[in-house]
C-alpha cells in the first residue's frame, strides 16, 4: 500500500536512479488487501494534489494532518478529504470533510534522495468537526523498537493488484522486517533506526504507488509513515519501509503544532 508516488521530476530522478517507487499517488492500491470497513478508519486523509495525483495522511488532530515529507507537487495547492470512503469526488459520502492547506512542514533534515526524515505536517485551512467518520489517531507514547514478526495494518487509495486506482480505501495485514534483511530486500539500499521496514506477505500482500504518507499501527498504536519500496509491488523478496515515529519526531511534532498531542 504505498500511497504516494510523487510524481515530481525530483521524485522521479529518485525513482529513475534508485529504482525506488514512492508512494504518492500516480497511481497506487494496497496489493492484495482488502476492502476497509466503511470509516472504520475515520483518522484517514486523502491528499489529492490533482486529479490522479494522491498520498495519504493520519488526522492527529482536529487542524493537522501528517504525512511523508515527499508527498509534494510543485505549484500545486493539495486538498485534503477527511471522512472518505470512496476516491470518486462525485459520490455523496456522508460525513465527508474537505479543506484546503494553508501550512505545510517537512522535517528540517528530510533527504529527498535517500527519503531519511521523510515526515511532513500539513495545517488545514479550517479545524475538522470530529464525529463518527472523522477521529484523529493518537501519537505514539512508546518508542521502543518493533521486533521482526510483529504484525502491522496499514491502508491506502493506492495501486492494487489488477493495476488500477482503489475504488474505496483498502487495508492490509504486513509484518515487520529485520533492517539488515530489508537492506538485502532493497538492493543493500541503507536503512536507518528512524525506519521501520515490512516484508511483502506470502499472498502477494503489500502497499503499492499512491499509498504513501498513510500509517502503520501496530497493536493499536500509531507507529509509522509509509515512505518508499521498489516496483513491482507485491514481489517476493521485497520490502517496504516507514518513518519510525520515534520521540525525536514526536517532539518535533509538537513543536511545530503548539499542541499537547
Amino acid at each position: 500500500m504505498r500511497i504516494d508516488t510523487v510524481i515530481t521530476m525530483r521524485l522521479l530522478h529518485v525513482l529513475l536512479s534508485s529504482a525506488a517507487y514512492l508512494l504518492i499517488s500516480e497511481g497506487a492500491e494496497i496489493v492484495n488487501g482488502r476492502v476497509a470497513h466503511p470509516h472504520s478508519r475515520p483518522y484517514m486523509a486523502y491528499i489529492q494534489f490533482h486529479k490522479d495525483i494522491f498520498c495519504g495522511g493520519t488526522l492527529i488532530d482536529s487542524n493537522w494532518v501528517l504525512t511523508a515529507a515527499h508527498c509534494e507537487v510543485p505549484e500545486a495547492n493539495p486538498m485534503v478529504i477527511l471522512g472518505a470512503h470512496s476516491r470518486d469526488e462525485n459520490e455523496k459520502e456522508e460525513g465527508r470533510q474537505i479543506f484546503n492547506v494553508t501550512r505545510s512542514i517537512r522535517h528540517p533534515n528530510y533527504n529527498d534522495r535517500t527519503l531519511r526524515n521523510d515526515i511532513q505536517l500539513m495545517k488545514l485551512n479550517a479545524t475538522a468537526k470530529l464525529g463518527k467518520f472523522v477521529q484523529f489517531l493518537s501519537l505514539p507514547e512508546t518508542f521502543k523498537d518493533l521486533i521482526e514478526g510483529t504484525v502491522c495494518e496499514t491502508a491506502g487509495w493506492g495501486w492494487t493488484e489488477r493495476e488500477k486506482f482503489a475504488d474505496h480505501l483498502m487495508e492490509v495485514n504486513i509484518t515487520v522486517l529485520n533492517r539488515r534483511r530489508c537492506e538485502r530486500h532493497l538492493d543493500n539500499q541503507y536503512i536507518t533506526d528512524n525506519m521501520i521496514c515490512t516484508s511483502v506477505g506470502p499472498g502477494g500482500q503489500d502497499t503499492c504507488r499512491g499509498d504513501s504518507g498513510g500509517p502503520l499501527i501496530c497493536n493499536g498504536i500509531y507507529r509509522g509513515i509509509l515512505s518508499f519500496g521498489r516496483n513491482p509491488c507485491g514481489q517476493k523478496n521485497r520490502a517496504a519501509v516507514y518513518t519510525r515515529l520515534t520521540e525525536e519526531y514526536i517532539e518535533w511534532i509538537k513543536t511545530k503544532t503548539g499542541a499537547h498531542l
